[in-house]
């Protein structure tokens, strides 16, 4: 019988908070920058480090953009009009709230190539940018996006982090590339589902992407509707936050989960030092033997690795 403890290591929390965004129709870009602003504001109260927007969610401004056309033309036009401010808006809040935000995504050009995009923005940084690398097929067919090429991963106070966007998480293989091979610990995923069933698969691919690479991964996801925008007249979302399955974590791997389809923000205190703990004492560990297993991938584009230190707010519960 083993009756001495695991070696203690530090502690190394965040505090994450998962906007489950309320869509609704806007009047000017004002109106957007107070809806956004009251969430960041609640993540706030609860001193959270590091806030996630869905997917899409510069989408809201599409009743801005000037003039009518097919959906494509009108998305690259809200890329063209509306990413300045969006940067402007986000940095600002960044800075002021002293807070990491992940802006869900907002369609950016590059070059003539229309992007899905989800930026980072930390307090006195520029914003750090992940492009949607896999597509659905109306991102392909109806808004003629492009798809990414690169990983980007951000050693930040707390740990290693990496965004992977809606679809990317329900490939196995992107994530093991971040965790293996360049140390992330925690993946967020901004997502935007219309219906029930495509909710369920980001948050059942998100939960097996936590158990395959013993990591915490957080969904913040979209609800409520744009009336006669199409694809944007019913969101459906359950966004949670998922840990390992063992014995320091909570039994069902939830760390918590929002209510279906209501807007509300989840908060929960993720301590990555224990992800280290599991990965050298857990029941399993699936991280190390996947180390010497003969499943490779081979990723042909490149993986940034950017250093982002705050320092200031990372102080829950460290010993």
């Amino acid at each position: 019988m083993r009756f001495s403890a695991p070696t203690p290591v530090m502690s190394r929390p965040v505090r994450v908070c998962a906007v489950q965004y309320a869509l609704r129709s806007i009047s000017n870009f004002e109106d957007f920058a107070r809806h956004v602003e009251s969430y960041v504001d609640v993540g706030d109260d609860y001193d959270a480090d590091l806030i996630v927007f869905p997917e899409l969610l510069g989408a809201q401004l599409l009743g801005l953009t000037s003039g009518e056309g097919e959906p494509a033309e009108v998305m690259r036009r809200l890329a063209e009009e509306q990413a300045g401010a969006f940067d402007a808006l986000f940095c600002r809040l960044a800075n002021e709230y002293e807070r990491i935000i992940v802006a869900g995504t907002m369609p950016r050009l590059d070059g003539a190539r229309l992007l899905n995009v989800s930026s980072i923005y930390f307090p006195g940084y520029d914003p750090l940018h992940q492009a949607k690398l896999h597509l659905t097929p109306a991102e392909r067919t109806l808004w003629n996006f492009s798809p990414g090429r690169d990983l980007l991963v951000v050693d930040s106070d707390f740990g290693k982090f990496a965004v992977a966007v809606c679809y990317d998480v329900q490939f196995p293989e992107l994530a093991k590339i971040l965790c293996n091979h360049h140390g992330v610990q925690l993946i967020v995923v901004p997502y935007m589902t219309d219906d029930r069933r495509g909710s369920c698969r980001v948050g059942t691919c998100a939960r097996a992407r936590a158990i395959e690479n013993q990591i915490y991964t957080v969904t913040a996801g979209m609800v409520g509707s744009l009336p006669l925008v199409t694809y944007f007249t019913s969101q459906y979302a359950q966004s949670g936050m998922y840990t390992p399955s063992d014995f320091a974590f909570p039994v069902d791997g939830i760390a918590t989960e929002a209510a279906a389809n209501v807007g509300q923000v989840i908060v929960a205190d993720l301590d990555l030092s224990m992800l280290d703990r599991a990965r050298q004492h857990g029941s399993v560990q699936t991280f190390r033997d996947s180390q010497n297993d003969t499943l490779h991938t081979r990723f042909d584009g490149e993986v940034r690795t950017v250093s982002r230190r705050v320092g200031f707010r990372l102080t829950h519960g460290t010993s």
